[in-house]
């Protein structure tokens, strides 16, 4: 699939796919221009720019051109009664179809299975060859089991060997929450999963435009009616990730256990003593006796007690991404002391002898 024909797919994945996104997925901006130029004028995509919000909807010629060369792909995006089929104009409803977008090209850039032709259908019965499936699955791929999810926020699910995620996009604020919703959400997954022979617990992932927005989601008090995102009990984990290349690691650490092992255990081997309980958040301490704690999963939980733990011990090592620092000493402060992780060089251990 070239790089015009996965933008006209991801489009159809999207409903409305965000102009900024068009550059993700295609390359350089001269040639992202020049595509785009020339698919509008042959009639098979529409510019909507409206509300201060710009995106790429196609039009009859684009929809009938991906059905014919990638209808495995497209058909249940783009037929029948599907939200990305019947693209409304209300901002809140393109909104919706931005953040679904986003989380399909940041997923996709990953090297994440997105696409039906690459991946086993959702909740599917499979011998035990079927349990390191690595794949994203859309809110339409599921939504219509059960009316009882179709005010989840969701964006979609992950599935990552024997781990599962349900996948939420935040944009640049707080999103919209109702608890409630949510946990029916979470249940549903874990139901429908546990009838397939996987005992799986899901987590949430949460993401957002920005590195920022990590500090507004620690601090949510729900806002004035209760009804924004705020750190609950419904999962025990929630990771945030912000949709920048750099993130794209925290992803590939969730999405395969042996890589977030191998460099657990490389990094334990950076201080003196590993000593860690099944209860304590600290991994271990260093050779002055000071505690240290893994931060890069960027785990909202787990940031909050690290904050209590740290204030009232005055003193720690925060072991984090170049790219978090700036948010985490926003957050944590600056009593604790913080080392960087090098993203590169990261990749290119985790890479070694494959």
């Amino acid at each position: 699939m070239n790089k015009q024909d996965t933008l006209l797919v991801l489009i159809s994945l999207s409903g409305e796919l965000p102009a900024d996104m068009a550059e993700t997925v295609i390359g350089s901006p001269s040639y992202t221009a020049a595509v785009l130029t020339r698919l509008k004028q042959e009639g098979y995509v529409l510019v909507r720019n409206k509300s201060g919000y710009k995106g790429y909807v196609l039009r009859a010629k684009g929809r009938h051109y991906v059905l014919s060369k990638f209808g495995e792909d497209t058909e249940s995006f783009l037929k029948g009664a599907a939200g990305t089929n019947h693209v409304k104009g209300e901002i809140d409803k393109r909104l919706r179809l931005h953040r679904m977008s986003k989380v399909w090209v940041f997923f996709w850039k990953t090297g994440i299975p997105i696409f039906r032709s690459e991946k086993p259908e959702l909740f599917y019965k499979a011998s035990e060859d079927g349990r390191g499936i690595r794949a994203y699955y859309g809110s339409q791929e599921f939504k219509g089991r059960t009316d009882a999810i179709k005010g989840s926020r969701a964006c979609g699910i992950l599935l990552a060997g024997e781990s599962g995620y349900i996948v939420y996009h935040s944009l640049s604020q707080r999103m919209r929450w109702a608890k409630k919703m949510e946990r029916t959400m979470r249940s549903f997954a874990e139901r429908e999963s546990m009838k397939c022979g996987k005992l799986r617990r899901f987590d949430a992932v949460v993401m957002g435009d920005t590195v920022e927005l990590l500090a507004e989601l620690l601090e949510s008090d729900g806002g004035v009616k209760g009804d924004l995102f705020q750190i609950d009990d419904i999962y025990e984990h929630y990771y945030y990730v912000p949709g920048i290349r750099e993130a794209e690691i925290q992803v590939m650490l969730l999405a395969d256990s042996r890589k977030r092992e191998k460099l657990y255990n490389f990094l334990c081997t950076a201080f003196g003593q590993a000593e860690h309980t099944e209860y304590q958040l600290s991994v271990g301490t260093d050779g002055s006796g000071n505690p240290v704690y893994f931060c890069y999963e960027l785990d909202l939980c787990q940031l909050l007690r690290i904050r209590q733990e740290t204030e009232w011990k005055q003193k720690g090592n925060i072991f984090c991404f170049s790219y978090q620092k700036p948010v985490l000493e926003l957050f944590l402060g600056k009593k604790v002391l913080y080392r960087e992780i090098i993203t590169k060089k990261v990749l290119e251990f985790l890479n070694q002898d494959e």
